[in-house]
């Protein structure tokens, strides 16, 4: 072992030593007149684990009894401010539950926390609340967990027995990374074609030359061309098209940087939406690819 490891057998004087299951690194409990400390080791794989077999109970007790329940209600396609105004009406008539809306790069998240005397007490209170926003809110939440848009439309594919190809230019390939990153995605995910050259986009999405010489690649047609063409070459369910300028460069007046089209077509037809988002290259490519997972979720739930 090498010598520096022997620091993470470093312990206060006068701590609890909190017992390790997952790593090396004990945990510790310090108090100090009416003060507590917790210390806990930093890989969330070492520190979950310690903290609700060892604190939890803990600090349950110290609570006097007093007890927490959460719960998360995840959206997409509503902007923070526009999603406050709805809901503020709702939740500010409360003290308890809590409310806190937290915003991130294609989704915006509310979480709850209510108090009680006992779990059910505070899973009443907390129902009582979320069921109003869950009312307001309703198409726009895909999840009512911690679970990812992914995920949500993962379980949708397999609910609906459906597939999914996509043919992706400025995302790069992250709608289809997303996809595949869910543990099963191989039941319903087909292919994916990255496809950032104007050759590529005729040769793997059967893009018409004509159609890219008069709209230009990042265009309503050419996002709905490469849906279509990928639904069809790949013989999917769904096929999704993004096409758009992440940036920072190639931005005009007219397709400013941001500028994205994306398509989702079916048997049914072909949706396409144009967004403009904000943010550096990484930011852009991030919230085309949620903007797209949540125009998939939405056409399945009309399957």
């Amino acid at each position: 072992m090498p010598a520096n490891n022997a620091r993470q057998a470093l312990v206060l004087t006068g701590s609890d030593i909190l017992e390790n299951n997952n790593g090396t690194a004990p945990g510790l409990w310090v108090t100090a007149e009416k003060n507590h400390v917790i210390l806990l080791p930093g890989p969330p794989s070492e520190l979950k684990p310690m903290f609700e077999a060892s604190c939890l109970p803990k600090l349950h007790e110290l609570a006097g009894g007093v007890a927490l329940a959460r719960s998360v209600f995840r959206t997409a396609g509503l902007p923070e401010s526009t999603l406050d105004a709805r809901i503020a009406p709702i939740y500010t008539k409360y003290k308890n539950p809590e409310t806190t809306i937290l915003a991130k790069p294609g989704q915006v998240e509310i979480r709850l926390t209510a108090r009680g005397k006992n779990q059910e007490e505070a899973q009443r209170l907390l129902k009582e609340l979320g069921d109003q926003i869950d009312q307001e809110l309703d198409e726009f939440i895909f999840a009512r967990s911690e679970q990812t848009l992914e995920e949500i439309v993962g379980m949708y594919l397999v609910m609906k027995n459906a597939t999914i190809a996509t043919a992706e230019s400025c995302t790069g390939g992250l709608l289809a990374e997303r996809l595949t990153d869910v543990p099963g995605s191989s039941r319903y995910f087909i292919s994916g074609v990255i496809c950032y050259s104007n050759e590529w986009k005729m040769e793997l999405a059967r893009i018409p030359p004509l159609l890219l010489e008069m709209q230009g690649a990042v265009s309503a047609e050419v996002a709905r061309g490469l849906a279509e063409g990928v639904r069809t070459r790949m013989r999917a369910t769904i096929g999704v098209g993004v096409t758009g300028i992440a940036g920072p460069d190639c931005g005009s007046a007219a397709k400013p940087v941001g500028t994205v089209h994306i398509a989702v077509a079916t048997e049914a037809g072909t949706e396409n939406r144009q967004f403009l988002f904000p943010g550096g290259r990484d930011r852009v490519r991030w919230q085309a690819s949620q903007a797209a997972l949540d125009m998939v979720r939405r056409e399945l739930m009309k399957m």
